[in-house]
């Protein structure tokens, strides 16, 4: 019994651990966008809140969420989005073709590769999607995983 209650112990620690690990300013990276072309810090418009969603196409949870996003859109117009995946171009269209048609063509989202698998090690995120909102200047206002983050973001918004 003292064992078991040990152990939830434990679990509660990690998992407060886990989410006080998250960068509380916006990191440097370098993400790649469809065409090739990087895009880093230097990218984001500094008038607005930026949104990072970690994403994987074959996800549920994050077919759920991307579709909540598109049905969201007008609330988030004057955010910067960024769609962060570590799958091929053939799958990203699929993906948005099939879960939420057009928003990888709204102005102000991007779909970015992480091609060299630095997003994980960066932003330390705990499951998929993993999403990150920004202040203009940097600070983390919102992190949220798995099911419901783009509700919980748009309380911030």
């Amino acid at each position: 019994m003292k064992l078991r209650n040990l152990f939830l112990v434990l679990i509660v620690l990690f998992a407060f651990n886990a989410n006080a690990q998250q960068p509380t300013y916006l990191p440097q990276f370098k993400f790649f966008k469809l065409d090739g072309k990087p895009y880093s810090n230097v990218n984001i418009s500094q008038s607005k809140k930026t949104l990072f969603i970690l994403f994987d196409c074959t996800c549920e949870h994050c077919q759920r969420e991307a579709k909540e996003l598109n049905t969201a859109y007008s609330k988030f117009k004057n955010v910067n989005i960024l769609m962060v995946t570590l799958d091929e171009s053939i799958s990203i269209q699929k993906f948005f073709g099939s879960y939420a048609p057009g928003l990888n063509l709204k102005p102000n989202v991007n779909v970015l590769q992480d091609k060299n698998r630095t997003f994980i090690p960066t932003f330390l995120p705990s499951k998929y999607p993993a999403m990150y909102l920004y202040s203009p200047a940097g600070k983390l206002l919102v992190y949220s995983n798995g099911d419901g983050g783009i509700k919980k973001v748009l309380k911030s918004i």
